[in-house]
């Protein structure tokens, strides 16, 4: 008896090892890509890297859904590729779009744990051969801005279409984290930390924060890198203007 005992609970335990887990294995052996979805448009600055004129640039992302399922309200991720805030190969690599092989590896891997996973394009552009370190750190800055600003209005849409839209994906609003490769890491911190344009340029105690401001502290010259009024809000909700020279 005592045998049978354990040998019993011994092939209950190996039966517990390979149970598959949603949202831990992956139990699905398809997935669903729906392509260029549009969430959002904003304006570019890119096109002054080749001495064109900035421009509004459509967002898009591409959607992984594990085929077949019939679960509602499922977590999403949006995952933020790499690419230093350059388009690819202007930024030295093979890297730089939401179609990265990484990209797509990781998220059909996420989507066959059941996750719904919608890899994005967010807007790059800064020039890396400006004349001096400041306008060179200055101008990365404002990109990673903008980078949150992206990341921020593919939360809005995706919960739009689940609040207005009649949830196509079947997600869960409640539940969107994001997922970032290299420069998609920095973004997605970012955007997921700060509350508001005064996080990015003071600290707790209402200090500028120096490493975010250009001038010499106290002088009239001493100014944030990213203006709030010139780039718009966060969210990228409110609009900015170019000013005059």
């Amino acid at each position: 008896m005592k045998k049978f005992l354990t040998l019993a609970l011994g092939l209950l335990a190996l039966g517990q090892l390979d149970a598959q887990v949603r949202y831990i294995n992956e139990i699905f052996t398809d997935v669903d890509v729906t392509s260029n979805v549009l969430y959002g448009t904003n304006v570019t600055i890119a096109p002054l890297l080749q001495g064109g004129a900035p421009a509004a640039q459509p967002l898009v992302c591409d959607i992984y859904e594990p085929a077949g399922d019939t679960e509602v309200d499922r977590p999403l991720i949006i995952y933020i590729h790499t690419g230093n805030f350059l388009p690819q190969y202007l930024n030295g690599s093979a890297v730089g779009t939401k179609t990265d092989s990484v990209a797509v590896e990781l998220c059909t891997r996420y989507a066959k744990m059941g996750y719904v996973v919608a890899s994005i394009d967010y807007r790059a552009g800064w020039n890396p051969f400006a004349a001096t370190q400041a306008e060179r750190t200055s101008q990365l800055i404002n990109a990673a801005y903008r980078g949150v600003q992206d990341a921020r209005t593919a939360i809005r849409y995706f919960r739009m279409t689940e609040d207005t839209m009649g949830d196509p994906y079947g997600i869960d609003p409640a539940l969107i984290g994001y997922l970032g490769e290299g420069t998609g890491g920095y973004v997605s911190y970012a955007a997921s930390t700060i509350s508001d344009y005064n996080d990015i340029i003071f600290d707790d105690a209402g200090l500028p924060i120096a490493k975010f401001w250009n001038g010499t502290p106290g002088a009239a010259d001493y100014i944030p890198m990213v203006i709030e009024a010139v780039n718009g809000d966060p969210e990228a909700i409110t609009d900015g203007y170019a000013p005059a020279g």
